[in-house]
């Protein structure tokens, strides 16, 4: 087993919401100092006010000032963990989709993940960074194309980071399946014209295979402070496979139909 202590802190993105601020405030919770990272300043205070251990760092992750930002709060510290929580999903037919959302879910998903690790491989070094993974890298849904290809790339980026730096770094992926966030709910509102798959998403909710954001976070932090570093690296992790349940999860993994 591993653990989180001294003056290392943890890096999380998307900390405004969702995934990534149900895992900066698990991690918190857990006595971690947490760098919290997003561009919505008043989402990030309200994560702040939650849970002191949290610092938090208004900047997009997709641009250079941006990730300058989250060095600089990092300053001197070690970096035990980095969570790539931040991600966008535009909706829209391939042949309609416009240049800048393909280009946002690139910047997003795929771009902002090497050029941050890259930014603090100093800092990561004896660390562990955690890719958040989607059944769309390999399952492609109508008008859903931008964020599977990303998806899919972010995978890439993920096994080539670890070949490259591995000897150093642990990088970990983990697929925390259909979780309760402003994301799914943009899914089911999509217009079925634009988002093809929207009656597979509203399907899923209603059979109750959703799960929450706070359950996806205690799986991470399971992952990053309580397994093996070969164990951490060693395949995808996917929050639906059983056979790891017994060793974080409380209670029932799904929430129940919506």
């Amino acid at each position: 087993m591993t653990s989180i202590s001294g003056d290392a802190c943890a890096v999380v993105t998307g900390a405004s919401a969702g995934i990534g601020r149900a895992t900066a405030l698990a991690l918190a919770r857990a006595g971690v100092p947490v760098v919290g990272v997003g561009r919505r300043g008043a989402l990030l205070r309200r994560s702040e006010a939650d849970e002191s251990r949290i610092e938090p760092v208004q900047a997009d992750v997709t641009t250079s000032a941006g990730r300058e930002k989250v060095v600089e709060a990092v300053a001197a510290r070690p970096v035990a963990a980095l969570v790539h929580g931040a991600g966008v999903f535009p909706r829209a037919p391939l042949s309609e989709m416009s240049h800048g959302a393909w280009e946002s879910a690139m910047r997003t998903n795929v771009d902002a993940r090497l050029w941050l690790t890259v930014a603090l491989e100093e800092r990561l070094v004896g660390g562990r960074v955690l890719f958040v993974g989607s059944d769309a890298a390999t399952t492609p849904r109508h008008g859903g194309g931008a964020y599977s290809v990303s998806k899919a790339a972010s995978f890439m980026l993920w096994k080539c980071l670890a070949t490259e730096m591995g000897d150093r770094v642990s990088f970990g992926m983990a697929k925390p399946g259909l979780v309760e966030t402003a994301m799914l709910d943009g899914s089911i509102a999509a217009d079925p014209s634009r988002f093809g798959a929207r009656d597979v998403y509203v399907g899923m909710s209603d059979r109750g295979e959703t799960i929450s954001a706070k359950k996806v976070a205690a799986f991470f932090v399971w992952l990053l402070t309580q397994t093996l570093p070969e164990r951490f690296v060693a395949d995808v992790w996917d929050i639906r496979d059983e056979s790891h349940h017994a060793e974080w999860l409380s209670g029932p993994l799904y929430t129940g139909p919506r």
